[in-house]
């Protein structure tokens, strides 16, 4: 008789969503969400918005910051935190209800690939039967306060790396100086 798990374990394993989880719609289920007692880590990620069309081009740098600020306060989602990376974005959000998430992440998504891309390129794509987006965002709930501070530091680590610095020296930068901090 197969033994039963327990809630903590089932907790466990639906906190993520989305991106290379769950390809499969017999093995998706619906995404998980938190209200305003926790927060959520989100990653939208696309092999498009590479050169000219990438969020980091500094032409398009500021819009693509402005907007995920403006609408986000629109729709009534707050960003704790923002890492702009190029062909990649990873925001810490805290929602207030499951209402607004998927007007907010319908908006936000179509309106990143409009400043990416253009109408034009987004006309071309879909002529081409192509999409913008490589995968579903990818969504993570923050359980704890470790957890918060660990996504906190990973998202510095990709705020220096779309500025320019090598992975390994941010990661030296941010996780460096913090082990050292704690070993003294």
């Amino acid at each position: 008789m197969a033994k039963q798990q327990s809630f903590h374990q089932i907790q466990k394993s639906m906190d993520a969503y989305g991106g290379d989880l769950r390809k499969k719609a017999k093995n998706r289920g619906p995404r998980p969400l938190v209200f305003r007692s926790g927060s959520m880590h989100i990653t939208l990620r696309s092999t498009k918005a590479t050169g000219i069309n990438s969020f980091q081009n500094s032409s398009k740098r500021n819009k693509v910051k402005s907007f995920v600020y403006s609408f986000s306060a629109k729709k009534g989602v707050k960003i704790l935190s923002f890492a702009n990376v190029g062909n990649h974005l990873h925001l810490h959000v805290r929602l207030h209800n499951s209402h607004l998430y998927k007007a907010w992440i319908r908006g936000l998504s179509s309106g990143l690939a409009m400043i990416s891309m253009g109408l034009q390129g987004l006309h071309h794509l879909k002529h081409k039967k192509q999409k913008f987006w490589d995968q579903r965002p990818f969504s993570r709930i923050i359980q704890s306060f470790r957890h918060f501070m660990n996504t906190k530091s990973y998202l510095e680590v990709n705020v220096l790396e779309g500025m320019g610095m090598p992975r390994g020296e941010a990661e030296l930068l941010i996780y460096g100086s913090r082990r050292f901090l704690k070993s003294g």
